[in-house]
């Protein structure tokens, strides 16, 4: 006993030093498709749910801008060609490509043509974390997708499909895969908001923090002392049960210990370990991570989102959010639009609908078309066919429709044959022979 007494028992813990993420296609593997890593092997759609679900600030961000990207829908201004796109492709499956777009940067189609492979007849939205670029060969472009319901699953990987590229084949069904360019990749594309991936999960540990504040009890940090001996490991382990399971949990908040004592100098004795000002370290790490995702998704004025800032330089005056709404709808909504439309309209011309005259139809907050009614004694049905009309996108405009050009067409009898890289005409690449 009296050797015991002279003994300490600490334990060490070893605080993990994590990285910066590295954003990685795996080009050399030995598979026959290309991984996307950003933390580890083929975790990046993994790594950006995992900050979309935990982060409260990058999931409103996420889900506002994908609503103003899809709008009220997809439409055509040919009545005749409208019927048939609606028939064509259903207006959830395109709002379910606009979320992905803006959730990973990438997006796809299931395209299905027809026997004779002159006409699309169906596009459905196909979930782009279930796919995987195969890597190239002796062509310039991508040329067949693989599709796995869970490629952490080693046995749903073994009955992947391969599903050839869209414009590659003849084969019935085809993938429409929607993506921007990105320096550094050529695979897949990132998110415009990856910069801030690793402030959404800070936000996420935040919260995690807060939590265990709660089933803690509010408790602070202590060391519980006790002085008569170290104990054989499994009487500690059981010590330490005891205390967790009676003084851990909100149930447990405001309980208090009894100790029985043969000797003074035996007692237990608690040490708070005590960190001045953590209340408000934690305050300012917060209002610091919210405002830094705000910033990589462009947000202009977070009450646009529902999301009140101390300084998020706008009032609620409807002329200043008015220009939020303006500047965020040109800089933001409207790229993201355009890589849709661009890309539905290559595909459309290629399915046999030439000219298709695509838009979507704007969606603009209630409450900025409330304040600017009342303030211009107007219906808010008149406020918003103006507004729209004022933010409407030039490139699916009427007068772009109706502008003719004159510019000289380079000569393409040299051009053998070009790679998409996108669909984005400042993205293709010209090969030559």
């Amino acid at each position: 006993m009296n050797n015991m007494k002279g003994k300490q028992n600490f334990a060490i813990v070893n605080v993990q030093n994590n990285m910066m993420p590295i954003i990685n296609e795996d080009s050399k593997t030995r598979y026959q498709w290309v991984p996307f890593g950003v933390y580890g092997h083929d975790d990046f759609f993994a790594a950006v749910t995992s900050a979309y679900n935990v982060s409260t600030t990058n999931a409103a961000c996420i889900e506002g801008i994908a609503d103003l990207i899809f709008g009220k829908g997809l439409y055509s201004k040919d009545q005749a060609k409208n019927e048939v796109l609606q028939k064509l492709i259903p207006q959830e499956e395109t709002k379910r490509v606009a979320f992905d777009i803006k959730l990973f940067g990438n997006g796809a189609y299931t395209v299905y043509w027809n026997d004779e492979h002159t006409k699309i007849v169906k596009m459905y939205h196909v979930p782009v974390q279930t796919l995987r670029a195969e890597k190239l060969g002796n062509s310039p472009k991508i040329e067949n997708y693989y599709y796995c319901v869970d490629w952490t699953d080693q046995r749903k990987v073994k009955e992947k499909k391969k599903i050839p590229a869209f414009g590659t084949s003849e084969e019935k069904m085809e993938i429409l895969y929607i993506k921007h360019y990105t320096p550094g990749l050529y695979y897949y594309s990132l998110p415009d908001w990856v910069s801030a991936l690793q402030f959404s999960i800070s936000e996420g540990e935040i919260s995690n923090l807060h939590y265990n504040n709660i089933t803690n009890g509010f408790l602070p940090a202590v060391m519980i002392n006790f002085n008569n001996g170290v104990p054989a490991p499994e009487e500690r382990q059981t010590i330490e049960d005891l205390i967790q399971a009676k003084f851990t949990g909100t149930d447990n908040a405001g309980r208090f210990m009894v100790s029985f004592n043969d000797d003074p100098q035996t007692k237990p004795t608690l040490d708070i370990i005590d960190i001045s000002n953590l209340h408000d370290k934690y305050q300012y790490v917060a209002e610091y991570v919210q405002d830094r995702i705000l910033v990589a998704h462009r947000i202009t004025s977070p009450l646009l989102f529902g999301i009140r800032t101390e300084g998020n330089g706008f009032s609620s005056q409807s002329e200043e959010m008015l220009t939020a709404f303006s500047i965020l709808q040109t800089m933001t909504i409207q790229p993201f639009q355009n890589l849709i439309l661009n890309a539905l309209d290559y595909a459309l011309t290629c399915g046999g609908i030439e000219d298709a005259q695509l838009f979507f139809d704007q969606l603009t907050p209630l409450s900025l078309l409330s304040q600017q009614a009342e303030e211009t004694d107007k219906t808010i049905d008149e406020v918003a066919d103006d507004t729209n009309k004022a933010l409407e996108n030039p490139a699916t405009s009427e007068d772009s429709q109706d502008q003719t050009t004159e510019e000289v067409m380079p000569d393409t009898q040299n051009i053998e044959s070009f790679s998409m890289l996108s669909f984005n005409n400042k993205e293709y690449e010209i090969y030559k022979k």
